[in-house]
């Protein structure tokens, strides 16, 4: 077992806390995490495609294909057109706008939850850690992107 064992499974564990006890909180908008990411998303950056959303969110297509289908259903979002016809966009409707403001507020309470009593600069040590392990993983041989 590797001296960053420990590390990686915590990372890990807290990655998957995060996400169960967000969506106990954005489930009284009949919303899931993965919904409001794109949500979020959408709201960002503007009417997008899903393989933006994708790239954007590091998860794979068909990920936020399934996920973009129950939007939809919700009437969260909503189709536009694109530069050409194959090309599928999508935009927030109004009351993904709602869903938007309702989700944010949650979202802000339980991230300012989470952060307290962390330090700014650990703050900022811990993000640039955590970018030199993505950028490590995604650009040396063994790491995934490069494969």
């Amino acid at each position: 077992m590797t001296y960053y064992y420990e590390f990686f499974h915590q990372l890990l564990k807290l990655s998957r806390t995060v996400v169960s006890n967000f969506n106990k909180k954005i489930i009284i908008h009949n919303l899931h995490h993965s919904q409001w990411r794109i949500i979020r998303f959408l709201k960002e950056f503007g009417p997008s495609t899903l393989v933006d959303i994708a790239n954007y969110l590091s998860v794979e297509k068909s990920s936020v294909t399934r996920t973009v289908e129950r939007l939809k259903k919700s009437e969260f979002i909503e189709e536009v057109s694109g530069k050409d016809k194959r090309e599928r966009r999508i935009k927030l409707s109004d009351l993904g706008e709602e869903a938007y403001v309702l989700g944010y507020e949650i979202a802000v309470k339980f991230e300012d939850n989470a952060m307290k009593s962390i330090s700014k600069e650990d703050l900022e040590t811990t993000f640039q850690v955590l970018l030199k392990i993505m950028n490590n993983i995604n650009n040396e041989p063994g790491g995934g992107k490069n494969e």
